[in-house]
């Protein structure tokens, strides 16, 4: 079910007896890579260190109360093939991937679940229970200097609009590349691909908090 901004979102239940606890978000994505395709109702796991918390606004969340907020979250699958292998990879994230060259040179890709990528606001209109992706794109041609630029004021999110930065929104994105780009999920390189597809799976997750 997807969820407005506007809308209240998550209810206060019991701890669920089969919580898994996830140190980062990136741990997290691996526990649902692992499992999701063999449940029969979405994993129930909890997040010590998450970069969700500053979109959700919670506080003083921990994974050991009786009573715990939950929430549902989509997930975003990335099916990928990497720059040495004919083989694809599938990972699951619930926060976001970036595709680059040479971070402040050449064209990056952003495909995010939530709005921030650290203290950036990189995706202003995104919220994790939508059921859409939403892309940022910094157009290869933007000099170092606007792109530091962009970089700062997206510290706020008022960075858009943009004359060479693309902003949608959509239920599937395919990367396939002239040449091989580096990627990283959740802050972690993956490693060197040539082609990736992103796509939603609505209430794939429930998180607790």
């Amino acid at each position: 079910m997807t969820i407005s901004k506007s809308q209240e979102w998550g209810r206060f239940e019991e701890r669920p007896t089969d919580l898994q606890v996830a140190a980062d978000d990136f741990s997290a994505g691996q526990l649902i890579t692992d499992q999701i395709l063999n449940l029969a109702s979405p994993p129930n796991i909890s997040i010590t260190k998450s970069g969700l918390t500053r979109t959700l606004g919670i506080k003083n969340a921990s994974h050991r109360n009786d009573q715990m907020l939950c929430t549902k979250f989509d997930v975003i699958e990335a099916v990928y093939t990497s720059a040495n292998s004919n083989t694809a990879t599938r990972r699951c994230f619930i926060g976001h991937a970036n595709i680059y060259q040479k971070y402040f040179l050449g064209q990056i890709i952003a495909i995010l679940n939530t709005s921030f990528i650290g203290n950036r606001d990189w995706a202003p209109k995104a919220h994790p229970n939508d059921g859409k992706l939403d892309v940022v794109e910094l157009d290869g041609s933007m000099s170092t200097r606007q792109r530091l630029t962009a970089f700062r004021l997206m510290k706020s999110g008022s960075h858009l609009p943009h004359p060479k930065i693309r902003y949608t929104q959509k239920t599937e994105y395919v990367f396939l590349g002239e040449k091989s780009a580096s990627m990283s999920i959740d802050g972690i390189r993956i490693g060197s691909i040539r082609r990736c597809v992103f796509r939603v799976l609505p209430d794939a997750v429930n998180l607790y908090w």
